[in-house]
């Protein structure tokens, strides 16, 4: 385990990484929101672009943004991400205005008590906003990625999910369009994530990739529910209160995460230096500083080692990727047919939203 005491002490060194450009997919709140702030907090002359579908949030963290370091910069760019298009449109702009990125931090989840929900492009929503989506702005984004990883600087893609609650997987039906559980939908976007990064850590050594489990994070989520659900959860939130994990803290540990040598790309450490006692983590794949991380709440390398590697001898990265692929073409395919609609339709159609409850493990 990272002590919050090593946390908070390391990143009280972040003065060291001066003028670092972030972007939080799904930033408008909870742990995005947390994060975004610590970055602020800690890092001179920060540059954060804030990704999310509520204008009013965006802006209101945005202001809350420049109250906590006046000479950072905060962008807010309204998105609804669960559409692999409106993703493509989000990272063209972000590219244009930067030449470099240092951080991609995603938590943008999607989540209703109904099953499968199909977008135009013909993927499920949850999973579009849990995984496909997320893979699609990390692609989008690799070449910024990689010029700050070329210059020595930092560069990390965190994507926050629930690393640590691998199951079992239908190979034959991965986006399953046969046979949708809620539970099956977790599991599937968790390996298919795990095993994306390892992908990933291997074309662009420069860059560090993480997946990481949040903890059981109070993120508000009960306010935005209504009647036996919300009660529910607040009951819940009521009895397991010791064993919740404060939204700013979640926040201090993902700065960590974002910016610790612990968690080196493949080609090395970029960043502040460890704290005392603690070590470069273990990689997915067992390897020390691999480039590619599975990370439970307290910062500490995780992973159900026994169902990734039966899946991992059975060629499940290559298998993923191609997978996630095919899912691109198909989007693209659909979108080309269809055409474009207005933006103001892109989510229509969902049943209630509530926001994804990142950080919940199925029992």
């Amino acid at each position: 385990m990272v002590t919050i005491d090593a946390v908070r002490s390391a990143n009280a060194k972040g003065k060291t990484l001066e003028g670092l450009v972030a972007v939080f997919i799904g930033g408008t709140g909870g742990i995005g929101e947390a994060t975004s702030k610590e970055f602020f907090k800690r890092t001179p002359k920060p540059k954060a672009y804030i990704v999310g579908r509520s204008e009013e949030k965006g802006n209101q963290i945005v202001n809350e943004l420049k109250e906590i370091n006046p000479q950072g910069e905060a962008i807010f760019v309204q998105k609804d991400i669960s559409l692999l298009r409106n993703v493509d449109e989000v990272c063209d702009d972000l590219k244009k205005r930067e030449e470099k990125i240092h951080c991609l931090f995603l938590t943008a989840g999607y989540m209703t008590l109904r099953g499968r929900n199909e977008t135009v492009e013909g993927i499920d929503r949850k999973m579009s906003v849990n995984y496909y989506s997320r893979v699609r702005c990390v692609l989008n984004m690799m070449p910024a990625l990689k010029a700050a990883s070329d210059a020595g600087e930092l560069s990390r893609v965190i994507t926050v999910l629930a690393a640590g609650s691998e199951g079992d997987v239908r190979q034959d039906d991965l986006d399953l369009k046969h046979d949708f559980t809620l539970h099956a939908c977790l599991a599937h976007c968790v390996v298919m994530t795990d095993f994306a990064i390892e992908v990933l850590a291997e074309q662009y050594p420069g860059t560090a990739f993480s997946h990481s489990y949040p903890g059981t994070v109070k993120t508000g989520i009960a306010n935005q529910l209504s009647g036996p659900v919300r009660l529910a959860v607040k009951v819940l939130y009521a009895v397991m209160t010791p064993w919740i994990l404060d939204v700013k803290e979640s926040g201090e540990r993902h700065y960590f995460q974002m910016t610790n040598k612990c968690y080196p790309s493949a080609n090395g450490g970029v960043g502040i230096e460890m704290p005392e006692g603690v070590s470069v983590m273990r990689g997915s794949n067992g390897k020390v500083g691999s480039g590619a991380y599975l990370l439970d709440w307290d910062g500490k390398s995780t992973g159900d080692e026994t169902i990734l590697k039966k899946y991992r001898d059975q060629g499940m990265a290559q298998k993923v990727w191609e997978h996630t692929t095919q899912i691109f073409q198909q989007a693209e395919r659909l979108n080309r047919k269809e055409g474009k609609r207005p933006a103001s339709q892109d989510a229509e159609g969902s049943g209630r939203p509530i926001p994804n409850p990142v950080g919940w493990r199925p029992a």
